[in-house]
């Protein structure tokens, strides 16, 4: 591995939970390897695991071979890509604390040898609200850094791939810092006004009932600035067939910014309706006959 490396001797063991310091303190390319044979028997199979990771998230331009983001053919993702992955990670508190422990001292698990380690996330105290998260280097992607802030309940994250090679070291924090302004000046969280849903109805055909209501979606507020056009689309039936199943969606509202879908929410039924059988046909027409 390059010199950026724990340098624990051939047999030492860890447990995972010191050696995850090791890695996101420290960048340790070794203790990244050893993670990965770890828990995907190889690193190919590490590599398969978080790719399959990546498409869960829709990191759809990431494509990862090295656990420790070395370069490597065929290894590599954008901007927009790790920070969905970093607006994921942000969601797990254990990973939080981690990103945030300034330093830590960890041992093998003999209690023997014992190794020193400091976070090198300049931006962790350099920035009001700042959570980290992780910094990096290669000689093709020159200094990087994914980071994230949290200011009166708004978190940003962002990532800057190729800021500045050496000896620029510190562009990658003027270029966040820089970012994060941009987000906390000129973004909040609004609200979408959607129709009254609640309002429609939607006919029903071979119902026990001829129409059906609508349930509300939720639809949680979005990011956005004053320069944002929000469009939404509805796409509702005219007409079902029966049964219908309030749990099942019959319909969706999709909110676009700028043109962009950021979002699809399901429709609801208000109430299930059974199909209507031969003997409600029957039943409806001798009732109607009694009533003359």
């Amino acid at each position: 591995m390059p010199k950026v490396r724990l340098g624990a001797g051939k047999g030492k063991t860890f447990l995972l939970g010191d050696l995850l310091y090791s890695l996101m303190l420290e960048s340790h390319n070794d203790t990244a390897v050893a993670i990965a044979e770890h828990i995907g028997d190889s690193v190919e199979g590490f590599a398969a695991m978080m790719n399959a990771k990546a498409s869960e998230l829709g990191m759809s331009q990431t494509n990862f071979v090295t656990p420790n983001g070395l370069d490597a053919e065929g290894h590599a993702s954008t901007p927009a890509d790790m920070c969905r992955l970093a607006s994921y990670a942000c969601n797990n508190q254990t990973f939080l604390e981690l990103i945030r422990t300034p330093s830590r001292t960890i041992r093998e698990t003999n209690g023997k040898g014992s190794f020193s380690l400091t976070n090198h996330d300049a931006f962790l105290t350099s920035y009001k609200g700042a959570i980290g998260i992780k910094t990096g280097f290669t000689n093709k992607a020159g200094y990087c850094f994914v980071g994230a802030a949290r200011r009166d309940g708004l978190t940003l994250v962002s990532c800057v791939l190729g800021s500045g090679w050496p000896p620029n070291k510190s562009y990658k924090w003027a270029d966040t810092k820089a970012l994060m302004n941009l987000g906390f000046e000129n973004f909040s969280k609004q609200s979408v006004p959607i129709k009254d849903l609640s309002a429609c109805s939607i006919s029903v055909e071979n119902g026990k009932a001829d129409a059906i209501g609508i349930l509300q979606p939720e639809i949680p507020p979005f990011l956005l600035s004053a320069a944002d056009t929000i469009d939404v689309h509805y796409s509702l039936p005219s007409k079902i067939q029966a049964p219908v199943r309030q749990g099942t969606a019959i319909g969706e509202v999709q909110i676009l910014v700028n043109g962009t879908p950021l979002g699809s929410y399901p429709v609801f039924p208000s109430e299930d309706v059974e199909k209507q059988t031969f003997a409600d046909i029957v039943y409806d027409i001798v009732h109607l006959f009694l009533s003359f």
